[in-house]
């Protein structure tokens, strides 16, 4: 087998196998060209929404048309809050004490639909987004996901799942800025394979995957996004989408409800900035994260390392997707990647003027 990885031709086809997942993704550029391609240049924003808005249950002063406060981080001087997290008023999956009973009838399983599904208001502010605050309000942020899985790791076996959607394409509901978490009560398929494989590679080579790969992706550059002491961001080998970005710790850490403060300080930078060269690029774009840990009850791992995965939604799965399960990408992540560094470039250099 030969290594050529990113070295094929600026507009051939190429077919990539993710390492994490062992999934495939086509790595199409001709179809950049079609119409409607991925944007160059930056859309104009629109008007700002207002900074409180009197019929939304999230801004301050509503606080009683939430369920109730699960964990706040107040202001200094104690009298508000800067992050609150609440239950989801329509959650996927009730809260309960008590394990999810599986049922088995004949070939069929069943279980109870019990786990949590917690809903983290971000800001008091109706209208500042995480592209719009500073890094001590994405670390806020951050600082709850943590906090809340360390409370409800507890559910086993299981995972604890935050994320984030914004804009419509992405299916956020509400526009006050706000994320998600879900504890399922069972580790889904998806991420069984990805612990599985990580596994693998742990028993076949004595290191973590996601170490060797960091390592990897660093010494060769092409898809290298930025780099603090702590955390890295890179695009992905395989990208799905266009302009996809992982932040991976750069030493081991299994769980991100372990995370010291230092890690989740240059996490919450690294992430801002993305968010931020992305909506230079891109305009006001749709996207969603996730923040992946390993299962609840394997923290402590070595085989595992947790990762946040940012996906803008610029495209959307047709027929070959659909019907295939591999992902279209009309973006190769190397040129993805020289314009993210370019544009997290000029607005550093920007803000030193």
């Amino acid at each position: 087998m030969t290594s050529r990885a990113g070295r094929t031709g600026p507009d051939n086809a190429e077919l990539r196998q993710d390492p994490f997942t062992r999934a495939w993704a086509v790595i199409a550029p001709e179809r950049e060209r079609r119409p409607h391609p991925v944007p160059d240049s930056t859309p104009a924003r629109g008007a700002r929404p207002v900074t409180l808005d009197p019929k939304c249950p999230f801004c301050p002063g509503n606080e009683d048309q939430t369920p109730a406060e699960l964990w706040r981080l107040p202001t200094d001087d104690g009298d508000g809050w800067t992050v609150r997290v609440v239950p989801n008023r329509f959650p996927v999956l009730a809260a309960a004490d008590r394990p999810a009973l599986h049922h088995r009838d004949g070939l069929l399983v069943s279980a109870d639909g019990v786990g949590a599904h917690e809903v983290v208001i971000e800001t008091p502010r109706h209208d500042l987004d995480l592209a719009d605050a500073d890094d001590a309000a994405v670390a806020a942020v951050l600082g709850a996901y943590r906090a809340r899985a360390r409370a409800l790791r507890g559910i086993r076996p299981g995972l604890v799942l935050p994320f984030r959607n914004h804009g419509a394409a992405a299916g956020t509901s509400l526009s006050h800025p706000h994320s998600q978490i879900v504890a399922t009560p069972i580790v889904p398929l998806r991420y069984r394979q990805l612990f599985d494989i990580a596994r693998a590679h742990y028993d076949d080579h004595g290191s973590c995957l996601y170490a060797d790969v960091t390592t990897a992706e660093l010494a060769e550059g092409a898809r290298v996004l930025a780099v603090a002491d702590h955390v890295v961001a890179l695009a992905p080998y395989a990208s799905r989408v266009p302009f996809e970005a992982r932040l991976v710790p750069r030493v081991h850490q299994a769980s991100f409800a372990d995370v010291a403060d230092e890690v989740l300080t240059d996490a919450s930078a690294l992430l801002r900035g993305l968010l931020v060269a992305l909506r230079d690029l891109l305009g006001d774009f749709s996207y969603n994260f996730v923040l992946v840990s390993a299962p609840n009850g394997e923290e402590h791992t070595d085989y595992f390392s947790w990762h946040l995965s940012l996906l803008p939604r610029l495209v959307i799965a047709a027929g070959f997707e659909l019907g295939t399960g591999i992902a279209v990408n009309p973006l190769p992540p190397e040129r993805a990647a020289a314009r993210l560094r370019r544009a997290l470039s000029e607005r550093a250099a920007n803000q030193e003027r």
